[in-house]
C-alpha cells in the first residue's frame, strides 16, 4: 500500500459524484472522470472509476431490487447487445474523439430541451397532467427515438465505453417513477460493469498496480459517504424535483463530454 495526497483529492471528488449517483442513479464515473484521470492518469483512473462505485451499486441493487422496471431493463439489454457487437467492429474505424463530440452534442441538446421544459415552460402550467405529458411524451415517434438511443448507445459503448448518457435518455422517458428509474439504472450499471468493463479490465491486466488499490482504499469509503447522503436526498424529494436533478446532471455529463471532445478535435 502506498499513499499520495492526490488520493484524498480524488476521494473528495468521489463524495460529490457519488452524491449525484446515490440521488439519480447515474453520473458518478463521468462527473469524477476529469479529476480522477487528471490526478491518477488514464491507466489507473479508468479501472478506478469502474471499481470505486461497485460496492455501492451492489448494495443499492439488492436494496432496490423490487423497484426495478424489469421490462425496461430487458429492453435495454436486448437493444444494446447488437449495438455493442457493431461497436466493437467499428472501434478501429471511428476516432473516439469524434464519437464523443457527436454523442455529447446529442445528449446536451436533449438535456437543454428538458431543462427548458422543467425550469421555464412547466412553471407556467397549472395542470400537473400537462407537465407529465410535456416531460414524458409517449408517441410512436418518441418510442422510435428512445429505442434508437439504445441502439446507438450500444454501438458507442461497445466501441468507446461512452454509451451511458444515451441509456439515461432512454430511461428518463420510459421509467416514470423516480424509485424505479434509479433502481433500473443501478442494475444497468451493475450488469454492464460486472459483465463487460470489469472482465475486459481484468483480462487486460489493468488491476495489477498497487496505486489502484491504494487509491481505492481511500476513495471507496469517501464515495460511500456521498452515496449515502445522495440516497437520503433521493427519499426526501418528489418526482418533479427529481426529474429536474436528472436533467441538470444529464446536461453536465453531456456538456462536459461535448466540450472536452470538441477542444481535443480543435487542438489536433
Amino acid at each position: 500500500m502506498t499513499f499520495d495526497f492526490s488520493y484524498i483529492l480524488v476521494g473528495l471528488m468521489e463524495i460529490f459524484s457519488h452524491f449525484v449517483q446515490g440521488c439519480t442513479g447515474f453520473g458518478a464515473t463521468v462527473i469524477a472522470a476529469p479529476v480522477v484521470t487528471g490526478l491518477l492518469g488514464t491507466d489507473v483512473g479508468v479501472p478506478y472509476g469502474t471499481l470505486v462505485t461497485m460496492p455501492m451499486l451492489y448494495v443499492l441493487g439488492v436494496k432496490c431490487f423490487k423497484e426495478v422496471s424489469w421490462k425496461d431493463l430487458l429492453k435495454i439489454c436486448i437493444l444494446m447487445a447488437p449495438g455493442m457487437l457493431v461497436g466493437n467492429i467499428l472501434f478501429a474505424k471511428i476516432p473516439a474523439t469524434y464519437a464523443k463530440v457527436a454523442i455529447g452534442f446529442i445528449v446536451t441538446a436533449i438535456a437543454l430541451k428538458n431543462c427548458y421544459n422543467a425550469f421555464i415552460r412547466d412553471p407556467r402550467k397549472k395542470n400537473q397532467e400537462q407537465i407529465e405529458e410535456t416531460v414524458n411524451p409517449d408517441s410512436t415517434a418518441m418510442k422510435i427515438f428512445r429505442y434508437g438511443c439504445l441502439l446507438l448507445g450500444g454501438c458507442v459503448h461497445g466501441a468507446f465505453n461512452i454509451g451511458g448518457p444515451l441509456i439515461t435518455v432512454y430511461t428518463i422517458y420510459s421509467v416514470k417513477d423516480k424509485g424505479a428509474f434509479r433502481a433500473t439504472m443501478t442494475w444497468v450499471w451493475i450488469l454492464m460493469n460486472t459483465c463487460f468493463n470489469m472482465v475486459a479490465q481484468f483480462t487486460s491486466g489493468r488491476y495489477d498496480t498497487p496505486i489502484l488499490w491504494s487509491a481505492l482504499a481511500i476513495g471507496v469509503p469517501m464515495a460511500a459517504v456521498g452515496f449515502f447522503l445522495g440516497h437520503l436526498f433521493h427519499k426526501k424529494i418528489n418526482r418533479k424535483l427529481f426529474l429536474k436533478c436528472v436533467y441538470v446532471c444529464l446536461l453536465v455529463v453531456g456538456g462536459d463530454m461535448f466540450i472536452r471532445a470538441l477542444l481535443a478535435v480543435i487542438a489536433a
